[in-house]
């Protein structure tokens, strides 16, 4: 194993004693850390957008059956294109964030690696539709969408040394474009009377798009590689990769259990049911992945023995994702039929509700598991973050035969709480060791307060219309919010200098 990725040779940067530390605000950390996040956030909101724009559509024109078979698909996808990116992502960011002059080696060694991974998943893919026994029609949407793990993997190359390099505005530049083309043929398609197929076709080629654009700007504004092959290097990256690559198979293998599970006991309406409810919490689980992938780097860099600055970055962040999972959720809770209806316009989509009403705590766990887990990541510690997916998957495995097959979407919807419950025990204990303490009952009161005055405001007015209901919402939570933590931090200054300590020394 090449001495980069050895622990012992890891540069720590202790920070000063508490007594003796000064906290400067960086206003110009402040601007880059939210433009970064501004920038992840637009391009994985366009992406995911314009996949729920596909989703919406066809849920309107084509029914829950072609609805069903998108989101097999797509979900599909998702878990072989873990094994195509090889877990290399998280090590390029991680490495390159500390030592930026070995950036041409990972690119160029990186990116041979994932062409060869690609062609192992599209292997793989292919013998394990042919395993499940799906419809013929439902197969050829599968495959065919295979097709773009290539592209999508040497993408993922780019956006790691971008990630690293804090120029996460590139990721931006190469997806904005491509996505809103992509926005206009899928309308354009749909209107036309075409299938889901021609749709999977449109997503590959937008995945090309995106791999070209990548490049084009790689080698414009960061590095022009010389195209050295170093093999020891390569083998290096992926025996040090062997723990990201399992903690990302295995994520993947878990995050689609439930919906191949009920492909397999039921059918493709089911599974196009259970991801319109699942659909709707996509627009908070991409602020929470924005918010963590900016902070992420500054995490590597604070890392010290004592993990003092570690653990007041993860409080913070903590607290950050609660402030906006909470509201969400009971909005959710109170809204459910409302906006099915909205969002889809047939009513045969409301035999979601009741999964909807269910599946949206998740949130909250995840607005707690998001941030511990990159705590984990952050200290070197992703064995323990193995253990806990490897964890997740038996339980959701055993407890999705036992009660999708017995309850159908309930039992679905049932599973996937109740092992996010068992996520978040897993992810708390270790982090609460490593950081001698995490209160997240002291974190959690505020918007708790918060939201419980706006649940009330809900309660009460459910016949004042959808919009109305919203806004009214919004606005009572942020009121509420605003004074509460204003007066529990002693004023606007006290405020201001507790949390420049997350925004100071970023560099």
């Amino acid at each position: 194993m090449t001495s980069e990725y050895h622990r012992d040779t890891v540069e720590l940067n202790p920070l000063p004693p508490p007594g003796q530390r000064t906290i400067r605000p960086s206003l110009g950390s402040l601007r880059r850390i939210a433009r970064n996040a501004v920038s992840i956030l637009t391009s994985d909101v366009l992406n995911r957008a314009t996949t729920f724009v596909m989703y919406a559509l066809v849920a309107r024109h084509l029914g829950p059956f072609q609805f069903g078979q998108l989101s097999l698909a797509l979900t599909l996808f998702y878990t072989f294109q873990v094994l195509a990116v090889a877990g290399l992502k998280t090590l390029i960011v991680r490495e390159v964030a500390k030592h930026r002059e070995q950036t041409d080696r990972y690119l160029v060694n990186g990116s041979l690696v994932v062409i060869f991974f690609s062609f192992l998943a599209l292997g793989l893919m292919a013998l394990f539709v042919k395993l499940m026994g799906y419809a013929p029609e439902t197969s050829t949407v599968i495959l065919l969408l295979s097709l773009g793990l290539l592209p999508y993997s040497i993408t993922a190359i780019c956006e790691g040394v971008f990630q690293a390099w804090e120029r996460m505005h590139f990721i931006a530049m190469a997806n904005v474009p491509a996505n809103i083309v992509k926005v206009g043929m899928v309308y354009l398609l749909l209107s036309q009377g075409y299938q889901v197929r021609h749709l999977v076709i449109l997503i590959l080629l937008t995945y090309v798009g995106i791999a070209v654009i990548e490049w084009t700007v790689m080698l414009r504004f960061i590095t022009r590689p010389r195209l050295q092959v170093d093999l020891p290097f390569g083998a290096g990256m992926v025996r040090s990769t062997l723990t990201f690559l399992g903690i990302d198979v295995i994520i993947a293998v878990w995050a689609s259990l439930t919906t191949l599970l009920l492909s397999r006991l039921a059918t493709e309406t089911e599974v196009g049911l259970f991801s319109a409810a699942t659909q709707l919490m996509v627009p908070v689980a991409l602020i929470f992945q924005s918010v963590v992938m900016s902070v992420f780097p500054i995490m590597c860099r604070r890392f010290e023995p004592s993990f003092t600055g570690l653990k007041q970055i993860a409080e913070q962040l903590v607290e950050l994702l609660l402030i906006i999972a909470l509201p969400t959720a009971v909005g959710i809770y109170f809204i459910a039929d409302s906006a099915l209806l909205l969002l889809y316009g047939d009513e045969s989509f409301l035999e979601a509700v009741p999964v909807l009403r269910v599946v949206i705590w998740i949130l909250v766990l995840r607005a707690l598991t998001t941030a511990l887990g990159q705590v984990l990541l952050a200290s070197l510690r992703e064995r323990i973050t193995l253990r806990i997916v490897a964890v997740n998957t038996l339980i959701s495995f055993v407890m999705g035969l036992l009660l999708i097959g017995r309850f159908g979407l309930m039992g679905a919807a049932v599973t996937v709480l109740l092992t996010g419950m068992v996520n978040f025990l897993q992810h708390y204990i270790p982090v609460s060791k490593l950081l001698s303490g995490i209160s997240v009952g002291k974190l959690l009161w505020k918007p708790a307060l918060a939201v419980s005055v706006m649940a009330l405001y809900l309660f009460l007015a459910q016949d004042q219309g959808l919009w109305v209901n919203i806004l009214g919402a919004a606005l009572i939570y942020g009121t509420v919010l605003g004074g509460l933590i204003v007066w529990s931090n002693g004023g606007p200054r006290q405020l201001k200098a507790r949390y420049s300590y997350l925004w100071s020394g970023a560099e």
